[in-house]
């Protein structure tokens, strides 16, 4: 047996398949006589069998396909995946209503600290509606692993020296600059 020119037949004995099938592959490795090169051949049959998505018909492209989407549903399901949609609806949901409540701590405040003075006051009770409004916002029964517990206690981040952390106040508007813009994200 030549191994530079095997029959169809032969090549189809050597790599355990049928003759059809040997002639279905249109990439497989041929002679100008319509034989094949047994090495090239044997090389060419271990590459296609080692991976690739080359699929020899139809059913195993739709029993791949099926097998993915199985795949792909348990992965869901066990929590691997999240469908993105629902991710990021929860999300903006989240960002919108922590906005929402911490754009009302100084409209809240403004009327209960006119009046008051000591600095140590105001600050404690910004401190504590701030609290509030994340006690709030991280759902029924607070946040995981927190008791409420030494809240009150949080210090200060940074050691007060005087100086102003935030930017200056803007000038006060007169009552014709008032009115409704847009909000903008």
């Amino acid at each position: 047996m030549n191994l530079g020119a095997l029959t169809q037949t032969q090549a189809a004995a050597l790599l355990s398949v049928t003759p059809r099938a040997l002639r279905d592959w249109h990439d497989a490795p041929r002679n100008k006589d319509s034989t094949y090169p047994g090495p090239a051949l044997v090389a060419y049959f271990v590459a296609k069998r080692a991976g690739s998505d080359d699929y020899d018909d139809q059913r195993q492209r739709l029993a791949a396909a099926q097998a993915e989407k199985v795949e792909h549903e348990n992965s869901v399901r066990r929590g691997q995946l999240a469908d993105m949609v629902a991710v990021h609806r929860q999300w903006t949901d989240y960002v919108a209503n922590a906005r929402a409540k911490l754009l009302g701590v100084p409209s809240k405040l403004g009327s209960r600290l006119v009046n008051i003075g000591d600095a140590n006051v105001i600050t404690a009770a910004i401190r504590a509606e701030i609290y509030a409004s994340l006690v709030e916002l991280s759902g029924p029964g607070g946040p995981p692993g927190d008791s409420g517990a030494g809240v009150e206690d949080v210090g200060a981040a940074a050691d007060p020296d005087g100086e102003r952390v935030v930017r200056p106040r803007a000038k006060a508007l007169n009552g014709k600059q008032l009115r409704a813009r847009p909000v903008e994200n």
